[in-house]
């Protein structure tokens, strides 16, 4: 019988990532990530992969889609439909919720059954990419929605484009709280910035959705670390897996595989091609 493996593809609006028998590869779109990719995929020679895909960029998302076509061991499904019919975490009456979001609190979910199976508690993720999300659901795995905002790069990067002096600047985090030049207050007032909206949203959450009962909380995304090191000793501090939307994605996938290979959904002509999937 020849292995088969499931695995998830995150494309955001700046980076590309790959989660498959727990090896992990991100490149940015900038560069030339289709090489990158083809030479991390030759670690799956011998196996067959079918990869679920979350995007937010419908034009990368063609481009991985010929891709990945070149490869006659390697098969792609958008995780969309797929979310439609999860039952891990309700969305019903939660319009346009993108499906980084659930796959983070779907991340989450998994994370603490790996590690707490008897444990129901509310949940929260806060997402740090181009833009920063709070995403909640409660103990009975009830999305609630949340909050969106700019995320650091892109606060900094408008900063920028949108004035005539202020420099182009990278994103860190300052442990002085004035800044003494303009890359140093800029990054202050962004990353602290967002530090405080993160902090007054999740405690208005815990007080008028959770009735005051602690969440389990995790932080991810691109620009987790300088938003974790604003946060401070912040309580409920915040787990930091850099990589829950594809935790998400890949428990969400795992599962819908199981579904497959015991003929429960169409999809199983996915498969068509795979060489000798049974013995």
């Amino acid at each position: 019988m020849t292995p088969f493996l499931a695995g998830a593809i995150d494309i955001g609006n700046t980076r590309i990532k790959l989660l498959a028998d727990g090896q992990f590869f991100a490149a940015e779109l900038q560069g030339n990530w289709q090489e990158a990719m083809h030479k991390f995929l030759w670690n799956f020679s011998g196996k067959n992969v079918l990869f679920g895909v979350s995007s937010v960029n419908p034009a990368i998302y063609a481009q991985l889609e010929m891709e990945l076509k070149k490869r006659s061991n390697i098969r792609q499904t958008p995780l969309s439909a797929i979310l439609q019919e999860q039952s891990l975490i309700d969305v019903a009456g939660i319009q346009g919720i993108g499906s980084d979001r659930v796959l983070s609190l779907i991340g989450a979910l998994h994370q603490n059954l790996s590690h707490q199976p008897t444990l129901v508690a509310p949940l929260i993720t806060i997402d740090c990419g181009t833009a920063v999300t709070v995403n909640a659901a409660n103990a009975r795995r009830k999305c609630l929605g949340g909050a969106i905002l700019p995320g650091v790069s892109t606060q900094l990067r408008a900063l920028h484009h949108f004035t005539q002096l202020l420099p182009e600047v990278e994103p860190a985090f300052e442990d002085a709280v004035c800044g003494t030049n303009t890359a140093q207050a800029m990054r202050i007032g962004v990353v602290r910035g967002i530090g405080g909206a993160i902090k007054e949203i999740v405690e208005s959450i815990i007080q008028k959705e959770f009735q005051g009962e602690s969440p389990l909380m995790f932080i991810t995304g691109g620009d987790a670390e300088p938003v974790r090191r604003a946060l401070g000793d912040w309580q409920p501090e915040p787990h930091y897996e850099p990589h829950l939307v594809l935790y998400g994605a890949s428990a969400l996938m795992a599962q819908r595989m199981q579904e497959i290979l015991a003929g429960k959904h169409p999809e199983s002509t996915l498969f068509q091609g795979f060489a000798e999937l049974t013995a």
